[in-house]
């Protein structure tokens, strides 16, 4: 059965703005299905959708222009997922999803909310629900919802999930996430993060040291700033937890909530902070907020942020040492994925989510100055991707896989200054 496919539309002059495709999307007021204009104006881009009750809505997409077209040359469809939930002559989409044979990319990292109950109450956090509200309840899967859960994600299908992010509300106030992580790993789960504000780890060492030996191999923990500011919910007990993440063994991202007026002054302060760290602070991922709960126009304006404006931010911030032109979209990594799974003749893992999704780089440190050195200023990306792509085009045309990936070892020191 054909998947459906978003019309791709040339691009035509409309005043002051340029339409680049249309989509649907949904009325923010009601969640009505409707179709909608991704379009150009001063260099940004923009969606506007009319709904037929609450009239038109217009809000910014991608805060550049030129990096929405740099970064769509890796627009890609994916495997798709072959062992869906949900037939498509039955998705109604954005309501009934889980999974959906619409869907064009297999689950990269499955999420698992294990409770809904928080220990902080920030503003922002789509999730948030407020002690008392009338319609509010607890949710929290049992250890047999839990496993049945795995099985599932393991019998997907090209790709059987092997990597879960366990998320809340906050995991930690969960007093069997041992035993949770447990079953996960037991129903063969290769990877197991936990998505945290980290108190309990530096409050509990020996919950840290617990959860660590049931299997739980990162840290997805939120750190939205430098300062008591901008970081008021763990900024004291940010030095704790990394010290029981050192004693354990467990790796950190850092996971910044980034909120225009509010924190994207410090994105540079947040990197030198991890630099600082970087014997367990392997990454940082910034998140631009989700505004997903009711408010005006006047205030989603004041503090939306797009992923291009954070990584000028970053720019500015680090005194050029990372630059716009270092980030590459998450789905630049397919022809990587494309060459092996030729190679194999087996299906392989591979990130083929839309490009507007996310971007990221890779840093090194300069052992005399400290000063940022990403990846980009000594090797050629862009020339290495193209040559695995061609490589893999190769080999699906019969060419001799061995003798082609000989091949693409030896070119590979071609593109390392």
């Amino acid at each position: 059965m054909a998947l459906i496919q978003i019309s791709n539309q040339s691009s035509k002059s409309l005043g002051k703005k340029s339409t680049i495709r249309f989509t649907q999307s949904i009325c923010p007021d009601c969640n009505m299905i409707l179709d909608a204009e991704v379009f150009e104006r001063e260099d940004k881009v923009y969606m506007s959708k009319i709904c037929p009750t609450h009239g038109e809505c217009e809000e910014l997409y991608f805060g550049s222009y030129q990096m929405y077209k740099k970064f769509s040359t890796y627009w890609v469809d994916g495997k798709g997922a072959h062992s869906p939930n949900v037939m498509i002559d039955k998705c109604s989409c954005p309501n009934n999803c889980g999974l959906c044979s619409n869907h064009l990319s297999h689950s990269g990292l499955a999420n698992m909310i294990v409770t809904n109950r928080c220990d902080l109450t920030c503003w922002y956090c789509f999730f948030y629900v407020k002690k008392g509200l009338e319609g509010a309840y607890m949710y929290e899967p049992d250890h047999t919802q839990v496993r049945g859960m795995m099985k599932t994600l393991k019998a997907e299908r090209p790709i059987p999930g092997n990597s879960i992010q366990i998320t809340g509300g906050e995991p930690m106030l969960r007093e069997d996430i041992s035993d949770v992580i447990r079953i996960m790993k037991e129903e063969g789960v290769d990877h197991v993060q936990m998505n945290t504000n980290g108190i309990r780890h530096a409050m509990d060492p020996e919950a840290a040291r617990e959860v660590r030996l049931a299997g739980c191999n990162n840290l997805y923990l939120s750190f939205d700033g430098v300062t008591a500011r901008t970081n008021p919910k763990n900024h004291w007990e940010i030095p704790y937890a990394l010290d029981s993440c050192r004693k354990t063994g467990t790796t950190v991202v850092f996971v910044p909530t980034v909120i225009k007026s509010i924190n994207d002054h410090e994105l540079g302060g947040i990197i030198r902070y991890a630099q600082k760290n970087m014997d367990i602070v392997h990454a940082v991922n910034f998140q631009p907020v989700s505004l997903t709960g009711r408010m005006g126009k006047t205030e989603r304006e004041k503090y939306r942020i797009t992923v291009p404006d954070c990584i000028q931010r970053i720019e500015e911030q680090t005194n050029g040492e990372v630059t716009v032109d270092d980030w590459f979209p998450v789905p630049s990594c397919m022809p990587l994925t494309n060459v092996i799974e030729a190679f194999s003749s087996k299906p392989k893992y591979e990130l083929s989510i839309h490009f507007a999704c996310g971007a990221g780089t890779y840093i090194f440190e300069d052992a005399d100055t400290k000063k940022f050195v990403p990846l980009t200023k000594f090797c050629d990306i862009q020339g290495m991707l193209e040559l695995f792509e061609d490589k893999a085009e190769e080999i699906r045309s019969g060419k001799n896989k061995y003798f082609t990936m000989l091949e693409v070892v030896r070119k590979l020191k071609g593109f390392v200054d």
